[in-house]
């Protein structure tokens, strides 16, 4: 997660960066075997459409079906797209044989707000479990399975990724019960207790939550979890200072209390932005390999 208050100039530039995309499907090469399709999952009137489109690397409708990861990027709910970080997850994915799914979703203001109007809680959660409807309803168009579908997300699209696979409120509005994803792979964040951030006064989770607690212990994957639940499986891949790497234990104790799968990792040897570009890096072992053997239990 970002902790800034505001972004440098060169950063945000580098993290806007995104490729553009229409109401109707394009196609274009992409590295390693697949081929790379922009479809925009939803329309809301007024907003960009490449907010609202995901990227599909795939082998070809033709191909028989294949286990689904869908990437949800990170950038503090205010920054980032689905184009960035995704080489190396190209590659690993690709030589793994999946369908690769990044996602796009609407963006709090880049600088803190209290704007009521603005995008913030359940804007985001409200895309992200759209996105992964269409892709349960259409991702047999493009080699996929739809009944082997895995999250991943890195920052704050771990926090996504979380919510999504642990809250009734999403999900299981469209149909889809929380089991119907095969697993979840979180990616350093200290998301899991949005309530408890926001208490501290966090501006990157004020500015995405609200200012009021309203929404603060819904929109926290710990404070979802309930006994008597079918989730999916979880990986935790946490860093960082024992304050963070807190958050991320009290959630795997907590899942492990309902009674859910989950896998962890520590993975100090890396910063916030490395833990995340080591994902199918070569010859990267610490992340890339237990998260290979997670999917591959899972999608058994």
């Amino acid at each position: 997660m970002l902790l800034l208050k505001t972004l440098q100039p060169a950063l945000l530039a580098l993290l806007l960066t995104s490729t553009s995309c229409s109401k109707k499907s394009s196609t274009s090469a992409a590295p390693a075997t697949y081929t790379k399709t922009t479809v925009q999952y939803k329309q809301v009137p007024g907003v960009d459409p490449n907010l609202l489109s995901l990227d599909i690397y795939h082998f070809g409708a033709s191909s028989p079906t294949k286990p689904v990861v869908v990437y949800v990027h990170g950038g503090g709910f205010a920054v980032g797209d689905k184009a960035n970080n995704m080489a190396n997850k190209q590659q690993l994915f690709a030589s793994l044989g999946y369908v690769l799914v990044s996602i796009n979703y609407r963006l709090s203001p880049e600088v803190y707000s209290t704007d009521p109007n603005r995008v913030m809680y359940p804007t985001h959660n409200n895309d992200v479990a759209d996105a992964v409807k269409w892709i349960a309803d259409n991702i047999g168009n493009y080699g996929g399975q739809a009944q082997k579908i895995a999250l991943l997300g890195h920052s704050a699209g771990a926090h996504l990724a979380a919510l999504t696979g642990t809250s009734p409120r999403f999900l299981p509005a469209r149909g889809l019960p929380l089991h119907s994803l095969k697993a979840v792979a979180c990616i350093d964040t200290e998301g899991y207790d949005v309530a408890a951030r926001c208490a501290e006064n966090n501006q990157v989770y004020l500015n995405a939550f609200g200012q009021a607690n309203t929404f603060w212990l819904e929109a926290s994957p710990i404070h979802n979890l309930v006994a008597g639940t079918s989730y999916p499986a979880f990986f935790v891949a946490k860093r960082g200072t024992n304050t963070r790497q807190g958050y991320a234990n009290a959630f795997i104790a907590k899942l492990q209390s309902v009674g859910a799968s989950v896998s962890e990792i520590t993975a100090n040897q890396y910063d916030h932005e490395g833990i995340n570009d080591a994902i199918g890096a070569p010859g990267e072992t610490i992340v890339t390999e237990p998260l290979k053997a997670f999917l591959a239990r899972c999608f058994q």
